[in-house]
């Protein structure tokens, strides 16, 4: 539409005579209801008998809302619901349309006409802030704009980027990140005041770690998981892990218990943490773009492993000092020794005993032996914890002898008990065997006599056989 036509349909509209003609414009953020300003400023009480509001669309004037001096009211039949003229409002003079869920294509000019006690004719130009990405579903690691475009009028419009309540001069997205998504908001400032229109750019690719920034703890011995999660309903057809070392960025060989798992979360784990198992750890997957291409996303994240050193003199029952050692101790701001004590159904009790790197026992007895825990902070909080099972010799010591001296006891016992067994069953025979004799004196008396005679022949023997040999007679034969 030119000049010349605008004039001819804006002549048409003020058709009615001794009619006023303001004009201004209205900002309002895209999705949000617009309210079109037309108010009598000359009655505070203004009872019309019809009420009309037009929009210039190209070079017709169209119809968007009306009411005639009979009460009857008009309205486009396709959109209902969007646009409205509250009546009750009409007592306060008060004309203003309302536009439910605005969207760009709603900006232009709007004519207001009044026709009642007074005769009044308003120009509003609408205008639209709409803030939008383009693409604004993307794979990280790829291109996308942001747009914060704002329906034509006359007055300036100075626009500028938030998010997170900062300003930012950031338009355009080169190489977009995890760190990247989420709500955007375009600030459109003119003289009037400011308006504020937000849109969201969702970020396609590996959501945990969000970057390549991330460090895990790990105890030695322990185990840990390296996390590797892609975003919902993403999943890579290929995934990859690798290790390099942390000052030399040279190949590694994986540990020999890490494991990895397969789908959307790609995490990996290692079932138990050996010494110099530390370095770098890189999770990668092929996917494909939302234009069918394929895109590689990485992340790598650090290992560290924590462990307790302990250094202690040669006697067994000397000094010990315990330290805290990680493989990298650079976002650590401090530790803290914890005292574990078990008692009844496994209650545990946890006591602070000393915030420093390492922790000295002067004199070691058997009430230090037991579990002892470092704890490291970030500057976040909490970092990890490591375990220190503490064996005093002396205990172990005191414990045998003890053993052993119990041992002795009861095989001395044993014996004594034996002797006087012993003992007492001979006393038992003795005096079974004397009651014996007792009952039959008369067959021991025999019994001695036979016994004194044989003995007697048996010394009589050697001399009869002399006898013979010096007088044979035929009783020796």
């Amino acid at each position: 539409m030119n000049k010349k036509q605008f004039l001819m349909i804006l002549g048409f509209a003020l058709v009615f005579e001794g009619a006023q003609c303001k004009e201004n414009e209205v900002f309002v953020a895209h999705g949000s209801v617009a309210v079109l300003p037309c108010r009598d400023e000359t009655s505070a009480h203004s009872h019309p008998t019809a009420v009309y509001w037009s929009r210039i669309v190209g070079n017709v004037l169209k119809t968007v809302w009306r009411r005639e001096k009979s009460g009857l009211e008009f309205r486009p039949v396709r959109d209902p619901p969007r646009v409205n003229c509250p009546v009750p409002n009409f007592g306060k003079a008060d004309y203003s349309l309302h536009i439910a869920e605005t969207t760009i294509e709603d900006g232009g000019k709007y004519i207001c006409e009044v026709e009642g006690k007074n005769r009044m004719q308003k120009v509003i130009n609408l205008r639209v802030v709409r803030a939008s990405f383009s693409p604004a579903v993307v794979v990280e690691g790829l291109r996308t704009d942001a747009t914060c475009h704002v329906s034509s009028g006359t007055q300036s419009v100075r626009i500028n980027w938030k998010r997170n309540g900062k300003l930012t001069r950031r338009k355009s997205f080169t190489s977009v990140s995890q760190k990247d998504g989420g709500d955007w908001t375009c600030q459109a400032a003119y003289n009037g005041g400011v308006v504020e229109a937000t849109t969201s750019l969702q970020v396609k690719g590996i959501v945990t770690p969000q970057d390549d920034s991330s460090v895990v703890y790990a105890a030695l011995g322990s185990s840990v998981s390296l996390p590797c999660v892609f975003t919902d309903g993403l999943i890579p057809y290929t995934v990859m892990w690798n290790r390099t070392s942390t000052t030399s960025y040279s190949p590694l060989p994986l540990p020999a218990s890490f494991h990895e798992s397969a789908g959307p979360s790609a995490s990996a784990t290692i079932q138990r943490v050996e010494d110099g198992d530390e370095g770098m750890y890189t999770c990668s997957g092929m996917m494909k773009g939302l234009n069918g291409e394929s895109k590689k996303v990485q992340r790598t994240m650090e290992l560290v492993i924590a462990r307790v050193l302990r250094s202690s003199s040669s006697s067994g029952n000397g000094p010990v000092t315990l330290s805290c050692h990680l493989s990298n101790s650079s976002h650590i701001t401090s530790y803290e020794w914890l005292r574990v004590n078990y008692g009844p159904n496994d209650t545990q009790t946890v006591t602070s005993v000393q915030k420093t790197k390492s922790f000295r026992i002067k004199e070691v007895n058997e009430k230090d032996a037991g579990e002892w825990v470092c704890r490291y902070y970030g500057e976040q909080g909490v970092l990890g914890n490591v375990t220190y099972e503490l064996h005093v010799m002396g205990a172990v010591k005191s414990e045998n002898s003890s053993s052993g001296n119990k041992t002795a006891m009861v095989m001395g016992l044993g014996f004594f008990f034996l002797v006087i067994f012993l003992v007492l069953f001979q006393m038992y025979r003795n005096y079974r065997r004397k009651k014996m004799i007792l009952l039959y004196p008369a067959m021991e008396t025999i019994v001695h006599q036979a016994a004194t005679e044989r003995e007697k022949r048996e010394r009589s023997r050697p001399k009869m056989a002399e006898d013979c040999a010096r007088d044979p007679k035929p009783v020796c034969v």
